[in-house]
């Protein structure tokens, strides 16, 4: 029996509004050595029912798991990547589509350099809509040193633009759950921190869709998340001195700022991290004001 050289793992969670357009994105693609793996996380919508339709249409391997319940996106990608057969394991969001020489140009970049990581740049579009809101490619500079880029957020790789060889996750263990917004980030500086090698496509074959009702809790949230990760990576060599209190502060103090009208106790909570690392800083001390005027604001 044949074995897949690319398996495309997709974590579905109410799926069933864009995963259509998804898997039709990953059929029109020019490379055509792969596999599909979609894992449904609890929900239960039309997805599966999406699935076995998309099978019928294609000649590749389709495979769909379900979670009995809800377990989070890192979980999801696990049970995905469990499943892999290939040498290659594509990540591709439900929401999110390809370009059709999205993988081939993944594909190609592997010939040419040594990797155990590949990614593609990312367009970011705005659902409803389909305008175009950036594209997010890396610079020179960015290439050059991508722990750095990576940890100060310089360079953002999305799950959907990349390729990573599935020794990987034999090697350097399964995606975390200790960071449910940002495991993606603390993946990729895992794979570089222990040896892994990075490489860009130089396509931008990535498409994200930005749902316009993301929320300042949220983004609190992956602030905080992100925070939280540079503090574990802070020792790290690749990491100058200068960065690594500066660099977790300063995203505490983002989270806290987004959070301060609706909940000044959680953004004072949150501030109170920033002060561990930066305990005279003005600026959080600043906020750490501001906070309690606004607390004192609050009806009980």
């Amino acid at each position: 029996m044949h074995i897949p050289l690319v398996s495309i793992c997709i974590p579905a969670y109410r799926a069933e509004k864009y995963l259509e357009s998804t898997l039709q994105s990953v059929a029109v693609q020019t490379f055509r050595d792969w596999e599909v793996i979609v894992t449904e996380d609890g929900s239960k919508d039309r997805t599966e029912e999406i699935v076995k339709a998309f099978a019928a249409t294609v000649t590749q391997p389709v495979i769909y798991n379900r979670h009995a319940d809800n377990r989070g996106l890192p979980s999801t990608r696990n049970t995905g990547i469990a499943t892999a057969r290939g040498a290659w394991v594509a990540f591709l969001d439900s929401d999110d589509l390809w370009r059709p020489e999205h993988l081939q140009g993944l594909w190609d970049k592997t010939r040419e350099t040594p990797c155990d990581l590949v990614f593609s740049g990312t367009e970011w579009f705005e659902d409803g809509t389909d305008k175009t809101l950036s594209t997010s490619v890396p610079t020179s500079e960015n290439l050059k040193n991508l722990p750095v880029a990576l940890y100060t957020g310089a360079l953002s790789v999305l799950p959907s633009s990349v390729m990573i060889r599935r020794e990987c996750f034999e090697r350097y263990g399964s995606i975390s759950t200790e960071y449910p917004l940002v495991n993606d980030t603390e993946y990729w500086l895992r794979v570089l921190r222990n040896g892994g090698h990075m490489a860009y496509s130089g396509l931008v074959s990535c498409l994200y869709r930005r749902h316009p009702h993301a929320m300042s809790r949220s983004i609190a949230a992956m602030l905080s998340d992100s925070a939280l990760l540079c503090e574990r990576y802070a020792d790290w060599i690749a990491i100058p001195h200068s960065l690594r209190r500066q660099r977790p502060a300063s995203l505490y103090r983002w989270a806290a700022r987004s959070l301060l009208p609706q909940d000044p106790h959680g953004a004072s909570a949150i501030l109170q991290h920033a002060l561990r690392l930066q305990p005279l800083s003005l600026k959080t001390l600043g906020l750490l004001a501001k906070s309690t005027l606004y607390g004192r604001r609050a009806p009980a």
